[in-house]
């Protein structure tokens, strides 16, 4: 029995830092762990200024750090608390150096799955996360991050109660957001279900609903309540991962030039990575988003590769981006980005 749905099927490499934190405490009932990673990047873009061409800037890319506790309350019965704290430009100055990413608390238990309450990763994000794996960019075509992703619970979910089970193969999760008038919701919820095959093939499909208040719905274009949809697959097997996204969304995506909120978009992101023995890791792929009643979309394409040296990642990453607004006008950038990421 699994403790938590977040089986995506990304390789070590992909996630590496995630869950290596280390443990500073452990008593055989309590234990106390820190993990984070330090990720700093030279970033080659246009400087916004026609006729002044590119310059390269150093940036912060997501750094953070999270501590981790936990309790075990009975035989078959685990508590869990997690707080995680992103880092402000841990390069430079900053007024306010840390934000919050993640808090909650969940009990885990040894055959019936684990409920969780407080910020954290959203039930939607279980399947369409297969393909938010690039070291630099992507992640912006599924619907994901569009708008404030903690305030409609798509990505990083705000007073969110979360249910998530694996049974022989079969991974569950649903999840309830509560109403929030400051953040323009009556409520939200999720479900999802996704299916591991033992040769490594993962298939999933999600549906996510935020319920607008009266006064968000008067802010925005549409009065509709927002609706994602979304089916994924990854497949992930000795050095290979590769995974696809598809999802159709409504009253969410806001494309560039446009006046308020899609009322209908769709979206697909893919990604193939093969990593060889030494620890290099080469990989591409795409993120596509089109609005349905009108000439704008997103396209994306991506090509990188990372070397992990004994968990500090060397990596470089390229993105070019067209973005077509409302009317039709086509704006291009890309963007090569070198990093280092410490991870602890």
């Amino acid at each position: 029995m699994k403790k938590t749905i977040l089986a995506i099927a990304i390789p070590a490499l992909f996630t590496a830092g995630a869950t290596n934190a280390q443990e500073i405490y452990n008593d055989g009932e309590n234990s106390f762990s820190i993990g984070g990673r330090l990720n700093l990047m030279v970033e080659s873009a246009d400087n916004g200024v026609e006729g002044e061409g590119r310059e390269a800037r150093s940036e912060n890319n997501s750094s953070r750090i999270n501590l981790n506790f936990s309790r075990k309350m009975s035989e078959n019965v685990t508590a869990r608390a997690t707080m995680e704290y992103g880092i402000d430009n841990p390069n430079g100055d900053s007024d306010a150096p840390f934000f919050n990413r993640l808090g909650f608390v969940a009990f885990d238990h040894a055959d019936y799955g684990s409920i969780s309450y407080g910020k954290q990763w959203s039930t939607y994000y279980t399947v369409t996360g297969v393909t938010d794996v690039f070291w630099v960019y992507g992640g912006s075509a599924m619907g994901i991050y569009d708008g404030d992703h903690g305030e409609t619970g798509a990505g990083r979910a705000n007073d969110a109660l979360q249910y998530n089970g694996s049974f022989g193969g079969v991974n569950l999760s649903g999840q309830y957001q509560f109403a929030d008038e400051n953040e323009g919701r009556k409520d939200s919820y999720s479900g999802a279900v996704s299916y591991d095959f033992d040769f490594g093939l993962n298939v999933g499909a999600t549906y996510h609903q935020m319920n607008r208040t009266d006064a968000k719905k008067a802010e925005v274009s549409n009065d509709g309540d927002i609706k994602l949809t979304a089916l994924a697959a990854s497949y992930n097997q000795g050095p290979i991962y590769a995974a696809v996204s598809y999802g159709e969304f409504k009253n969410h995506v806001e494309f560039d030039g446009a006046t308020g909120v899609s009322d209908k978009a769709m979206g697909h992101e893919g990604v193939f990575a093969y990593t060889l023995d030494m620890g290099l890791q080469l990989y591409t792929g795409w993120n596509y988003q089109e609005d349905k009643n009108s000439e704008a979309d997103l396209k994306t394409a991506l090509v990188g590769a990372m070397y992990d040296w004994n968990n500090v990642l060397l990596y470089t990453e390229y993105q070019d981006e067209t973005v077509k607004s409302t009317s039709g006008n086509k704006t291009d950038d890309n963007r090569l980005a070198l990093g280092v990421r410490y991870n602890f």
